[in-house]
């Protein structure tokens, strides 16, 4: 039997903004980009024998596909970027993120079975911590101590992580899975650029591999790694000081195509191949003019040279390589015991490559559950977002203490489900929380049977009449007041000495976006909101957090009882651009409890209490 180390999980993302031929030449035109002369290639002989068999096609065309290499790339921004659009843009973590999360569905694993995290980029939105932290906490709970080692690197980001990788798992024999990511916003460079070229050519998006130490009866996978440097390249490629892009694409050129051609003939003879024994050729995707140049070195055919990234996403710098793994993945075009051989060059001169062998079976691994032996108790279980809770952290492993005070049937039919599905205990315990003599008796019964739960989150609420706030008498705004307010507070006061990790205050979208007649709702939770503020202060000294958490409109509850006029007015002052879903909310909110980070949200602090708005990020 042979070690090997294979690819057990592949993710690709792009930016969200598709960046067409047609909408360069159009900036060409206008005169905000420089250096293509369209009346002279048009009159070029090659263009229109092109044309000829393309007659829809512009001189643009021609030069950016056809001797470029590039027909679309994605950017983070709509096109032509501008400083102030990256605000609330798409960066790296998030791409990154994005990326990883496909990784670890595609291997089986979840963030808690990685062992270390190499992540790449030259584009980090911040100086310090790393990428590799950030990305980490998006998948792992708090108690999970896998190292992160962030690379600050372009092209060759991606190789120069793969031989760290393997470095750590000869150094840690008790390694199984190793997260290698890389991530670009490489438009954010372009600011201040004028010429057309890197326009053409480079895109924003994030790659990442899960690596999975296996047995096999012939080495596979990660058979061979080499990376080099060449420092006369130093001063042609790279961003200054202030993070805009220098280039010189002749230069470049004249050193990455010798570097990239010696990186591929060492490994072939490293690996004792010929150029005949490939499946395919995956060289970094930075244009036709070297790609093409580095085929014919090595006499290999082009059509054994893979480029589909390069013409239909653009140059994704170090992501570039595990793209194209994932792309050949999923169409299915590696086969078992398929030969396949990379190499790249690029920013300060770096190069390098690796060969890689396709497993002959496709390995799939079970993941561990996140909240394995931790208990969860919730209220409002037989609501709709706490209904989708539940099922969330049951799948998560948790043991659930359900809280109801009405809809049996609902409450029965969900703890099936859960036991049917998911294989954890689950208690359901039917309690008035607006009768704080009913959960004196609870907090009792949950004292005596398991002495501490790890999470409780707040779901359960009312809406109270929507008349117009001059109709509403006092004794409606103390009926809903009672339940959204007073009982979450006896309940959470009640309960702090018997939670370890973290209560969740479930809030409104409705306290920024008044809706309209619903005076009673908005006044509890925003009471609600002051309490919790001043709860996370007592809770942090014992190392529990506190979450507020303010979901944005979600197509169920509440908004159900308003009419298209109030939807829409609500959304649009809080720049929601569409309704969310209940069951992608509720899994958000059960990874806030558990993980320092979550993905589409944003995160602030008002003392000790955790603040997070889910979907109406602008706000």
């Amino acid at each position: 039997m042979a070690e090997s180390f294979i690819f057990s999980g592949t993710g690709f993302v792009l930016g969200k903004y598709e960046v067409t031929n047609g909408d360069i030449l159009k900036y060409i035109r206008l005169g905000y980009l420089d250096g293509f002369n369209e009346s002279r290639a048009a009159k070029s002989e090659n263009f229109a024998a092109y044309k000829a068999k393309n007659p829809n096609t512009t001189a643009f065309d021609y030069m950016a596909e056809a001797k470029m290499g590039f027909k679309t790339r994605y950017h983070v921004v709509p096109f032509p970027p501008a400083a102030s659009q990256y605000k609330n843009a798409d960066d790296t973590i998030t791409l990154c993120v994005g990326a990883v999360e496909k990784a670890l569905a595609k291997s089986g694993l979840s963030g808690n079975d990685i062992d270390a995290w190499f992540v790449g980029t030259a584009t980090a939105p911040q100086k310090a911590p790393g990428i590799a932290e950030f990305v980490k906490s998006y998948f792992c709970s708090e108690e999970k101590q896998s190292p992160s080692f962030s690379l600050t690197s372009a092209c060759v980001g991606f190789n120069s992580n793969i031989e760290a990788a393997l470095a750590y798992f000869n150094a840690h024999s008790d390694a199984k899975h190793i997260v290698v990511a890389h991530s670009e916003v490489m438009s954010e460079l372009l600011l201040e650029e004028r010429d057309f070229v890197p326009f053409t050519t480079f895109g924003d998006s994030a790659a990442a591999v899960v690596i999975s130490r296996v047995e096999t009866e012939e080495k596979c996978g990660i058979v061979a790694v080499r990376n080099n440097e060449d420092i006369a390249m130093l001063d042609f490629l790279g961003a200054d000081h202030s993070g805009n892009l220098f280039m010189e694409p002749r230069m470049v050129k004249s050193r990455a195509v010798p570097n990239i051609t010696f990186t591929a003939q060492k490994l072939l003879e490293q690996c004792g191949w010929t150029i005949n024994d490939l499946a395919i050729f995956i060289p970094h995707q930075t244009g036709n003019a070297i790609v093409h140049s580095v085929a014919q070195n090595l006499g290999i055919d082009k059509a054994m040279v893979y480029q589909d990234v390069q013409i239909n996403c653009g140059n994704l710098s170090g992501a570039s390589i595990p793209a194209c793994f994932d792309v050949l993945m999923s169409e299915g075009r590696l086969k078992p015991n398929d030969k396949v051989l990379t190499a790249v060059a690029g920013l300060g001169g770096e190069f390098g490559g690796f060969a890689y062998i396709m497993p002959p079976r496709e390995f799939k691994f079970s993941p561990s559950r996140e909240l394995e032996g931790r208990t969860l108790m919730l209220t409002g279980a037989s609501g709709g977002i706490g209904r989708e809770i539940a099922l969330s952290a049951a799948r998560k492993g948790a043991e659930l203490i359900l809280l109801y005070n009405s809809n049996v049937a609902v409450i029965n039919g969900l703890k099936e489900k859960i036991s049917a599905e998911c294989n954890v205990p689950v208690s359901i315990e039917k309690v008035d929380l607006s009768d704080k003599s009913q959960v004196d008796a609870l907090v009792s019964r949950i004292a005596e049977k398991y002495g501490e739960v790890d999470y409780l989150i707040n779901t359960h609420a009312v809406t109270g009449g929507l008349a117009r706030a001059t109709k509403v008498g006092i004794s409606e705004f103390e009926d809903v007041a009672r339940i959204n307010y007073e009982s979450i507070r006896y309940l959470c006061e009640s309960m702090s000495d018997y939670v370890r990790r973290a209560v969740l205050i479930t809030g409104s979208v409705g306290e920024d976006a008044q809706f309209a007649g619903s005076a009673p709702y908005v006044v509890s939770k925003r009471a609600l909101r002051g309490f919790a503020r001043s709860y996370a202060g007592k809770v942090y000294e014992n190392d529990v957090k506190c979450i507020y958490y303010l979901p944005g409109l979600i197509g169920a509850g509440m908004v159900s009882k308003l009419d298209e006029s109030q939807i829409q007015a609500s959304m649009m002052a809080v720049n929601q651009k569409v309704l969310t879903k209940v069951d992608e909310i509720a899994e958000r909110m059960v990874l806030s409890v558990c993980r320092i980070k979550v993905p589409d949200v944003r995160i602030s602090f008002e003392e000790k209490l955790m603040v997070i708005k889910d979907v109406y990020l602008n706000y």
